[in-house]
């Protein structure tokens, strides 16, 4: 009777929709929290117009060079825009949250061909290729190997590449979330003291520096983001057989 039972079972999963069968796994209910977190943050900049227009503007720019140029670039332009360092700090460890959760699951569910979006599959590719750089000096100290290597400020170290590390690890996925947000939030708070003084130096050698810095910071995000298209477009396509088995 029970042997009967389990391949209808298994037929009645496969019969759900797309988006129940996601959102079932744990990368599913990451996915769904990170959508609230994004929701959450949209509407907490939308309700600083109320108040003060030109926080409303910096906030918004700000997100928007840290999405296209990085964490340096995006805390260095709310800094520049008379943000204070705690708005600074705290709006961007929210960016950063939003961020790795949204793509750290559509990262797993594109490995295990549960949802392909053509349009991110170039930064996928480029995130996994990092972290298959570096994941086999992580791997030796686990937990704390990906804290630190998201929390150190190096080239391609970043939340993205550690989840990715984590995933391909093994580490749970609530595990691996949780640890690089914390190796994310420390990073965040380093960077914004260090940005905070040097920006603040910078001022009073010359008013226009703090925007010359973020200018620098915000091409070299472009462009490392360019080079990376070009040298993807070089390379050899994708094996078979390097996608992780769906559990």
């Amino acid at each position: 009777m029970s042997g009967k039972a389990e391949p209808v079972e298994r037929k009645a999963r496969k019969l759900r929709p797309l988006w129940q069968r996601l959102l079932r796994r744990p990368e599913g209910k990451i996915l769904l929290a990170g959508v609230g977190v994004l929701l959450a943050y949209g509407t907490v900049v939308g309700l600083t117009r109320i108040w003060s227009q030109h926080m409303f503007y910096s906030l918004w720019t700000m997100t928007l060079t840290h999405v296209l140029g990085g964490r340096a670039a995006g805390m260095s332009w709310g800094y520049s825009h008379d943000l204070s360092a705690w708005v600074v700090i705290t709006a961007n460890m929210g960016i950063e949250t939003f961020m790795t959760m949204l793509f750290y699951p559509l990262f797993v569910f594109s490995c295990r061909r549960l949802l392909v979006i053509g349009p991110l599959e170039a930064a996928m590719s480029r995130a996994r290729a990092a972290a298959e750089a570096h994941h086999k000096t992580v791997v030796r100290f686990g937990v704390p190997g990906i804290f630190v290597f998201v929390w150190i400020p190096l080239p391609m170290t970043g939340p993205l590449v550690g989840s990715v590390i984590g995933f391909l690890i093994g580490l749970r996925p609530w595990v691996n979330v949780a640890t690089v947000l914390a190796g994310t939030y420390m990073a965040v708070i380093c960077w914004g003291i260090v940005l905070h003084r040097l920006l603040g130096w910078l001022e009073d050698v010359g008013s226009f520096l703090p925007y010359l810095l973020v200018a620098v910071l915000l091409l070299v995000g472009l462009g490392l983001h360019v080079r990376s298209l070009l040298v993807k477009g070089r390379g050899r396509p994708a094996r078979d057989g390097e996608v992780p088995p769906t559990e």
